[in-house]
C-alpha cells in the first residue's frame, strides 16, 4: 500500500520557497491502476518522485508518506533514457547487473522478455537504430525485468504517434492484469487516464491539491482503444473534462463566469 497524509512539498528556487503540493491525502491499494491528471506544473511528477524516493534533500516536506509490502519500484520516464552506446540486450540487463545477477542468467531473462514484447532479433541493435515505439518497449522491459511491485509512469507515451501509443496502452493494461503490479500514471491525456485506470485523481493548479477522485467503473478486461466508444467512457470523460478545464483556466488566470 502507498499512503500519504497531509503531505505538502515545497522546494527552493532563487532563494524563494516554491510550494509544489499542498495537503495531499492519497491511498493506493496493491494491484490498483490509478492516474494523476491536472494542469501543467501542478506537482504530478513531484508526487511520483516522492513515491520513488527521489526528492532532493533540500526540499521542504511536511505530513507523512508511507509504503508497506513494497520491495521494488520501477519508474518509466517521459524522456528516453536508453544508453546509446549499449545494445538493446545490454540496456535491458543493466538493472540485473547492478543487482549482481550472473551475466548468463541476466541474458536468459532478457531474451525471454524481448521475445514476449516482439523484439526478438533486435537484441544486438543499438537504440538509435530503433523506432520510437521500439525504444519505448525496450525501456518498459528494462523497467519490468527486476519484477517491481509498483510501476510509476511519467507520461511515457507522450512523444509517440497515435497508433503506437494505442498499442502500448493495451500493453500496459495486459501487464496490469498479468502481473498484479500497482501502476501509477501521470498524463495530460484525459482519455488515456480513463482508458487505463480504476481511479483518476484530479489535481488543482499549483500548489497541487487533490480536487476530486473519480472512480472509473469500466470492465477490467478491456481494450484501451475500443473502450472509448463505450457510453460509460464518454459520460466519465465529460464529467472529468469539465472540472479539469476549470483548473487549467485557473492556472492561466482566466475565470469561469456563469450567466
Amino acid at each position: 500500500m502507498i499512503k500519504t497524509q497531509n503531505l505538502s512539498i515545497s522546494y527552493w528556487s532563487k532563494n524563494r520557497l516554491i510550494p509544489a503540493l499542498d495537503d495531499i491525502n492519497l491511498s493506493v491499494n496493491p494491484g490498483e491502476f490509478i492516474s494523476l491528471i491536472g494542469p501543467s506544473g501542478c506537482g504530478k511528477s513531484t508526487l511520483l518522485n516522492v513515491i520513488a524516493g527521489l526528492i532532493d534533500p533540500s526540499t521542504e516536506v511536511t505530513g507523512s508518506f508511507k509504503t508497506s509490502n513494497i520491495k521494488q519500484i520501477g519508474y518509466l520516464f517521459q524522456k528516453q533514457t536508453l544508453l546509446p552506446w549499449r545494445t538493446v540486450i545490454n540496456n535491458v540487463t543493466a538493472p540485473l547487473e547492478i543487482r549482481g545477477l550472473a551475466p548468463n542468467q541476466a541474458r536468459k531473462k532478457a531474451l525471454t522478455m524481448l521475445k514476449r514484447y516482439g523484439l526478438s532479433g533486435f537484441e544486438d541493435s543499438f537504440p538509435g537504430e530503433l523506432s520510437g515505439g521500439m525504444q519505448q518497449r525496450v525501456l518498459l522491459i528494462r523497467t519490468l525485468i527486476y519484477e517491481p511491485d509498483v510501476v510509476l509512469l511519467d507520461e511515457p507515451l507522450s512523444s509517440l504517434d497515435a497508433q503506437t501509443r494505442a498499442l502500448l496502452q493495451d500493453e500496459f493494461l495486459q501487464l496490469w492484469r498479468d502481473t498484479g503490479c500497482t501502476f501509477i500514471l501521470v498524463t495530460h491525456d484525459l482519455d488515456e487516464a480513463i482508458a487505463l485506470s480504476e481511479r483518476v485523481f484530479l489535481l488543482s493548479a499549483r500548489p497541487g491539491k487533490i480536487v476530486r477522485e473519480f472512480k472509473i467503473d469500466l470492465p477490467r478486461d478491456r481494450s484501451a482503444t475500443t473502450i472509448r466508444t463505450d457510453s460509460r467512457f464518454n459520460k466519465i470523460q465529460r464529467e472529468i473534462w469539465s472540472e479539469l478545464t476549470a483548473e487549467v483556466l485557473k492556472q492561466q488566470g482566466i475565470g469561469l463566469f456563469k450567466t
